[in-house]
């Protein structure tokens, strides 16, 4: 790494006795870390027991620094999303973030899923709502996917700029996540980013970016919400100057400190948190939280009525997979999808991409894998067999099991989902996407 393109902007951040410290750490890989999945929204009354030693991120009650394993999703538990793995770092913003259960919630750069996951997990069993927002087209199947790990379908994902979202979305939320694309200086360790991450041509040109992003996304907050600003670079410029412009031109927003994140202050206006390789155990961040001025608006939200409390037989194909209280389906050509009852009710976003039920990807519809992990009581499916833990590992490396249950059933692990089987006389044939799959000896159910 040259050594102006590493300093440049720095000052003013660290003590110069640091900076070596930090140049080291940058390319190396930060140890691994965990985000617990919430007890309300694991769906079981076993405490969790992990398979492997921890101790807690200082910033976020629910993370975890693994401790004698380096490869946390080697274990039976990460394939049921007990927990996700996450970079320590980037807890940071969602500790600025303190989702509530019934808060509507937009993540404006969502992919690949890491923080919005983590959002749907609170907000999904409480009655909230999520929006998912990902620019990047190719970068929505992996959204698509870890946000069917939490297994609630009280989100939508969209595809747009965030300055397109205004006109659907305007004042909707009472918090907003902007983690912002940058040059991902805390990258480089992973191989994803190179020096050139430290450019000053490149800093500049995701500066311009970012606030941009920010001036579209403060249109979605409602009076007196929040949103929280986050990057993994360090530079002052895609940072604290992106936001000190932004609150200069924004005179109804305000800079909210949080109780317990003193350690971790930036030394630079207006503030915010940081957090460093060689200090702190992760690769790297900045988030900030800045509150709009108001006293909220939940009160206006109309009242709608909870759907019947019948639940009604769910047929994909020529098979009955379910019961379900039916939401609003649409169909999209090869996939059906549902909304929540209630968000459709609120919302008027026709591009916006709901639960995912059926896909045809031939002649035939298929049960959706979505709609196999999802854990709220509006589903129950028709068929559930519990495997022990052999089998859970052959079925997530994509094998046929013997012969058991007839027809569509989903398979679970201690009572969590895993996915679709469907069985004849003869055998119990796969049904988990090949994306899902995983190799039978990195799977492990105890401890290493």
């Amino acid at each position: 790494m040259e050594t102006f393109s590493f300093s440049t902007g720095l000052t003013g951040l660290l003590p110069q006795h640091e900076l070596a410290a930090l140049r080291q750490a940058v390319v190396s890989q930060p140890p691994k870390a965990i985000r617990l999945r919430p007890i309300a929204a694991r769906g079981a009354a076993e405490q969790l027991s992990l398979p492997f030693s921890t101790e807690p991120v200082p910033w976020y009650p629910a993370g975890h620094f693994c401790l004698d394993t380096h490869q946390p999703g080697r274990f039976l538990h990460h394939a049921v999303g007990d927990y996700f793995i996450q970079d320590a770092g980037s807890m940071l913003a969602l500790r600025l973030l303190n989702p509530r259960p019934t808060e509507w919630i937009a993540d404006v750069c969502a992919a690949p899923g890491g923080k919005a996951a983590a959002v749907l997990e609170i907000v999904g069993p409480g009655g909230g709502f999520l929006l998912a927002n990902e620019p990047i087209h190719s970068r929505l199947p992996p959204l698509e996917y870890n946000l069917a790990r939490v297994g609630f379908p009280r989100c939508l994902m969209t595809a747009r700029d965030p300055e397109q979202l205004e006109r659907c979305w305007a004042e909707r939320f009472d918090a907003v996540l902007v983690d912002a694309p940058c040059t991902g200086q805390a990258l480089v360790g992973r191989g994803r980013q190179s020096a050139f991450a430290f450019s000053p041509d490149r800093v500049a040109h995701a500066a311009a970016r970012q606030r941009r992003i920010l001036d579209a996304a403060a249109t979605l907050v409602q009076s007196g919400g929040r949103l929280v600003y986050s990057t993994c670079t360090f530079a002052p410029a895609e940072n604290e100057q992106v936001v000190a412009g932004f609150l200069q031109e924004h005179t109804d927003w305000q800079v909210e400190p949080v109780v317990g994140l003193e350690s971790w202050l930036s030394p630079l206006e207006p503030g915010g948190y940081r957090l460093y390789p060689h200090r702190d155990r992760c690769a790297g961040a900045y988030a900030i939280l800045l509150r709009r001025d108001g006293s909220g608006r939940d009160s206006d939200r109309p009242h709608i009525d909870p759907p019947a409390a019948t639940l009604e037989p769910l047929t994909i194909g020529d098979a009955m997979v379910g019961s379900t209280r039916s939401g609003v389906r649409t169909r999209r050509e090869r996939r059906w999808e549902e909304w929540p009852l209630d968000i459709a009710q609120r919302v008027n976003d026709a591009a916006a991409q709901g639960c995912e039920i059926a896909y045809q990807p031939g002649k035939h519809w298929m049960p959706a894998h979505a709609l196999a992990l999802r854990r709220d009581p509006d589903w129950v499916p028709a068929t559930r067999l519990d495997l022990d833990d052999e089998s859970a590992a052959r079925y997530l490396q994509g094998l046929a099991l013997p012969a058991g249950p007839l027809g569509w059933c989903v398979a679970t692990w201690r009572g969590h989902p895993l996915g679709w089987l469907r069985g004849n006389r003869d055998r119990c044939n796969n049904g988990l996407p090949a994306s899902a799959r995983l190799g039978f000896a990195a799977l492990i159910a105890g401890r290493q």
